[in-house]
């Protein structure tokens, strides 16, 4: 099915709409007057509703076309800003892109995304900075990074929100522990044995202590440890079940350790993880790039997609 509305009749409308007639559409984009209504015609055939009244005077916008002339003028716009990144990545993208996330996006996502967009952009330059979940979208609304990465179902605010990708939830610990030998283990399991807490204003905290509630439970804290390098580490001290994200650092970490790991199975332990931005139109061109690369789409489409 064709569009119904190109770039070129959305540029011929509009400017029919700014100068008044078609006449004056005709000389500011120095074509004959017959070709801008006969773009016009056709286009209010297709849509199947008349966007102009002519009189002798000029032309008067229906209200229907009013509606056009908006999505016509966006149109121009998309367009135009393609045509500017085009030109970019021609010249090859230059800039700096801040972005923060959590230890868990940090360790066991951003890595390989990093890897592939600066091997296509070598001249684009990265800052990372790890924060909790909690204190990215704060950061984020107040210009403290370009874009954000956060677990959970936090509320974003007026911040422009996606999903980007999911973890899996597990538990770390030793060879002898009375739930190894589970293939996975449930939270009213993890409930009768003593836990490595994370971070008390962490994403992951919050999200086992509301369903440890939903039990009529609660976590038993032996110890707080944030990173899942030191869960680890006390789990192999025998201090109690690491509960963390899964990643590849930390399957090797445990197996170095003799620890073992094991997927929590309840469907909340799939974790949505959420890129955030202020608005993606006042990103750099950078910035937007690595956005549409994020989210898995194609880069010289970025502004289309976002």
């Amino acid at each position: 099915m064709p569009y119904l509305l190109d770039t070129t009749t959305a540029r011929l409308f509009v400017a029919v709409i700014d100068e008044g007639s078609i006449a004056g559409a005709a000389r500011r984009e120095n074509i004959v007057p017959s070709a801008v209504s006969k773009r016009i015609s056709e286009l209010e055939q297709r849509l199947g509703h008349r966007l102009l009244r002519r009189h002798a005077g000029g032309v008067e916008m229906t209200s229907t076309g009013a509606i056009v002339l908006r999505r016509a003028r966006n149109l121009i716009h998309e367009a135009s800003q393609l045509d500017e990144e085009l030109a970019h990545l021609s010249a090859g993208v230059e800039g700096h892109v801040r972005i923060i996330a959590s230890e868990t996006t940090l360790i066991g996502y951003l890595p390989e995304i990093l890897g592939q967009f600066l091997q296509r952009h070598p001249a684009v330059h990265v800052d990372l900075e790890e924060r909790g979940s909690a204190d990215v979208t704060a950061a984020i609304e107040q210009h403290g990074a370009d874009l954000g990465i956060y677990a959970g179902d936090m509320p974003p605010g007026g911040l422009w929100v996606r999903p980007c990708f999911r973890d899996q939830i597990i538990a770390v610990m030793r060879e002898e522990h009375a739930l190894a030998s589970q293939p996975g283990v449930t939270l009213v399991q993890l409930l009768d044995h003593e836990i490595i807490g994370d971070d008390e204003r962490g994403a992951l905290s919050g999200l086992l202590n509301r369903q440890a509630a939903s039990y009529g439970r609660s976590m038993r804290i032996r110890v707080r440890a944030r990173g899942f390098d030191l869960a680890c580490r006390l789990a192999h001290e025998g201090l109690g079940i690491g509960i963390v994200a899964e990643s590849t650092t930390l399957l090797l970490l445990s197996e170095a350790m003799g620890l073992v790991t094991r997927p929590v199975l309840e469907p909340w332990a799939r974790r949505e993880h959420r890129v955030c931005v202020r608005q993606p139109d006042e990103l750099s061109t950078a910035a937007r790039l690595m956005l549409a690369h994020i989210l898995g789409k194609q880069e010289l489409s970025a502004r289309a997609v976002l």
